[in-house]
């Protein structure tokens, strides 16, 4: 199954989602006490084989710390926020304090990285929902890490299908204070993903009538 969307519709899901992970990255600044820098929001189709490549090509074939949450209602997915394993300590010290000592940090990593994890993530769908004037539930996230595979299988409704494509939005971000950095992913099928353009084409229509 293919999914056509034209530049408009591209240039307003950028946009939309441009605004969602800002209102996220006001969050976490605020959490952490640092300033972030955002890319531009990035969008492929690609199979799940491609975007777990893609995953690994990023964080340089490394692990990776993830919190995963599944959304459902018109809409329905997963966002991740996503962090080279490396990085993940680093953003916890940023948030408990330097004083916490190393060997401390790791027993608490999973608990602090559900809490960034809960704040962001619920921030970006918040936003995105705002947007479309649409509502969305939320799972409980979940704290996975390993390498592309593992981040983007475990947990997902289902069992990806041979063949199928997924609509992968990612954002890169870096404290300006503190050596972190991750992204956050959007993964849809493609049916879910039909549903979303559907819901941005009537967004901008409305948006051009005045």
């Amino acid at each position: 199954m293919t999914l056509v969307i034209g530049e408009i519709e591209r240039d307003a899901v950028t946009e939309m989602i441009n605004i969602a992970i800002g209102r996220a990255a006001a969050s976490l600044s605020a959490l952490v006490g640092d300033e972030l820098r955002l890319s531009v929001p990035h969008l492929d189709f690609l199979t799940p084989e491609e975007a777990a490549e893609q995953l690994d090509l990023e964080t340089g074939g490394a692990d990776t710390v993830a919190v995963r949450q599944h959304f459902d209602g018109r809409l329905a997915g997963d966002i991740l926020l996503i962090f080279p394993e490396r990085r993940s300590l680093a953003l916890v010290r940023s948030m408990l304090g330097a004083q916490v000592p190393l060997d401390q940090l790791t027993d608490l990593e999973q608990e602090a990285l559900l809490e960034v994890g809960n704040i962001i993530l619920n921030a970006c769908l918040g936003s995105l929902a705002n947007q479309l004037g649409l509502a969305l539930e939320s799972s409980l996230p979940v704290y996975l890490r390993g390498r592309g595979h593992r981040i983007l299988e475990a947990g997902a409704a289902r069992p990806a299908e041979a063949g199928e494509m997924v609509l992968f939005v990612h954002v890169d971000f870096a404290m300006l204070k503190n050596d972190v950095n991750g992204y956050v992913a959007f993964l849809m099928d493609i049916p879910a993903a039909q549903h979303f353009i559907e819901a941005v084409r009537l967004h901008v229509a409305a948006h051009l009538a005045g």
